[in-house]
């Protein structure tokens, strides 16, 4: 488990490593099908692998929670990027969908002239991951459904109808809604109830997040494209038009994804594989990085 301590050091990376990515300083861009530029960072050599972000996931989180390095290390060559809204990214006007991320990636990877790559997509990336494989099955050798493959829970449910309501009646989705909203699924029940230091720690991670979007519009965008995929009624049926390797990674106190959700999607893919992180809840990327690495690179071995 990640110590308060630990995430102190975290956060003053994040802030520092932030500061640089908002600049644009140190990652290349390309654009893709509609004009919206994609910046990105490639490092490593050997098999291709592409990482996804969550809602507002900047690309040095990648770094900073382990998995880049782990991966490079393991002689892969790595893609991470800023998906549109987070930046350097561009933010055009919300609201946004999966397709249109899914078209993004795609127009990334194939200006870079990458194919049969493993996508790794966490939450919202895991979305972006699960559409690209079903519609450019060229690009993706295997795909990881990290934190985000199955069917809506209510919790989710309860907590995109908050934000969207929020949104229509402020025109953006509250800082302060989103904070509390990371909070209370990111970390297990029992570090929330008993741990008063380390959830004081995580609150300053995410006075963080706003820096993150390229504008307003990012956030917002991004939401709605979450809200959208998750109550389409044919995403369930649709996995099994996925034919490559697929790992379904859930964390065991996720209330977004539980464990059961990731085990009802492994039911529908043709060539799906299940494994649950303990302890962790929807931000065991971050809390529990060790697991999550391991588990990862586990499944790219046996592809």
């Amino acid at each position: 488990m990640t110590t308060a301590s630990s995430l102190t050091s975290w956060h003053d990376e994040y802030l520092t490593s932030s500061q640089i990515i908002e600049v644009g300083a140190v990652m290349e861009s390309v654009s893709v099908g509609d004009g919206v530029r994609i910046a990105y960072e490639r490092c490593g050599a050997g098999r291709p692998v592409a990482l996804v972000g969550g809602t507002g996931m900047p690309p040095v989180a990648w770094e900073l929670c382990g998995l880049r390095g782990a991966l490079v290390d393991a002689g892969f060559e790595v893609v991470t990027y800023a998906a549109r809204g987070v930046a350097p990214s561009d933010a055009p006007p919300a609201p946004y969908t999966v397709e249109a991320l899914a078209a993004d990636l795609a127009g990334l990877l194939d200006a870079l002239q990458l194919t049969a790559v493993t996508v790794i997509g966490y939450s919202l990336g895991s979305f972006t991951t699960e559409l690209l494989a079903r519609t450019r099955p060229d690009l993706v050798r295997a795909a990881v459904l990290l934190a985000g493959a199955g069917p809506l829970t209510a919790a989710l449910d309860a907590f995109l109808q908050a934000g969207s309501e929020l949104a229509s009646a402020t025109g953006r989705v509250p800082p302060a809604f989103t904070k509390l909203q990371t909070l209370l699924t990111s970390l297990p029940p029992e570090v929330l109830r008993d741990d008063e230091e380390q959830v004081r720690t995580w609150l300053e991670l995410l006075d963080a997040q706003e820096s993150v979007w390229a504008s307003a519009e990012g956030a917002t965008g991004q939401w709605a494209a979450s809200g959208r995929w998750v109550r389409d009624g044919r995403r369930m049926s649709a996995l099994a038009d996925i034919h490559q390797p697929v790992l379904v990674a859930a964390f065991e106190h996720d209330l977004y994804f539980p464990p059961r959700s990731g085990k009802a999607a492994v039911e529908v893919l043709p060539r799906g594989e299940f494994v649950a992180v303990s302890g962790a809840a929807h931000a065991g990327l971050l809390t529990h990085p060790k697991e999550t690495t391991e588990a990862l690179l586990g499944f790219l071995a046996r592809t």
